[in-house]
């Protein structure tokens, strides 16, 4: 915020989507609407989040299959590939911190060149969502928009359903569930996606989706993790 002009609207503009995608969600845990107005009013955690830019805390678990392209010939279901993926690690020195500088700068570019792919051709992100400004900066470092811009980049509907790059359409950890490990559940609605199983809260000709979780302390100690998926 002091840096870029990043405003507490345009944070709570993403609680505000990622409650509305939850409502479409029958087994996400918070589906009544809220609005930027009850992100504000909501009591500061630490500012400048308020509780409703927080992720909720939840019991969960999922699971996912991995099998080579030849088994899934002989599947009832329809199969989502692996396109790309990559891992990194971002930390700073004693005394530093920079919570705008994040792992997915570094493993983002190198999913989506494994992948053969551009920012362009991607239906759906899943992003680790631990607080709205976990989001914001995500975008940024994976390359959606420059540094200092995902304030501006998250307002108008673009990430939510019938945008240019819907995010977190379960409900994610802000709405949906959070027990912890929630990585498995971006990958688990990636895929159920691309199989167009979402129902209402289904992109429209969902082709590919990128995923990306992030673990530790943005700012000082933490790892990223992207994947790209497509369908089969």
């Amino acid at each position: 915020m002091h840096e870029f002009g990043t405003t507490p609207e345009q944070l709570a503009e993403i609680a505000v989507t990622i409650r509305r995608h939850a409502g479409l969600n029958p087994v996400a845990k918070f589906r009544d609407a809220i609005t930027v107005e009850d992100v504000l009013a909501s009591r500061i955690v630490s500012s400048p989040l308020h509780l409703l830019d927080c992720c909720i805390i939840t019991d969960g678990g999922g699971a996912v299959v991995v099998t080579s392209a030849e088994r899934t010939r002989d599947l009832r279901q329809p199969s989502v590939r692996i396109l790309g993926g990559s891992e990194a690690l971002c930390h700073t020195g004693v005394g530093q911190r920079d919570v705008t500088d994040i792992a997915a700068a570094q493993s983002g570019p190198r999913a989506l060149a494994m992948a053969g792919i551009s920012h362009a051709d991607i239906d759906l992100c899943m992003l680790y969502d631990s607080f709205t400004i976990t989001v914001l900066v995500t975008l940024e470092n994976l390359g959606f928009c420059k540094k200092g811009e995902g304030g501006a980049y998250v307002q108008d509907g673009r990430i939510g359903l019938g945008g240019d790059l819907p995010v977190n359409t379960d409900g994610g950890g802000l709405s949906s569930n959070h027990p912890g490990m929630r990585g498995i559940f971006l990958v688990i609605e990636a895929v159920k996606q691309l199989r167009g199983e979402c129902a209402a809260r289904q992109v429209p000709e969902c082709e590919v989706a990128l995923c990306h979780g992030t673990g530790g302390m943005l700012g000082q100690r933490h790892s990223g993790a992207t994947l790209v998926l497509a369908r089969g």
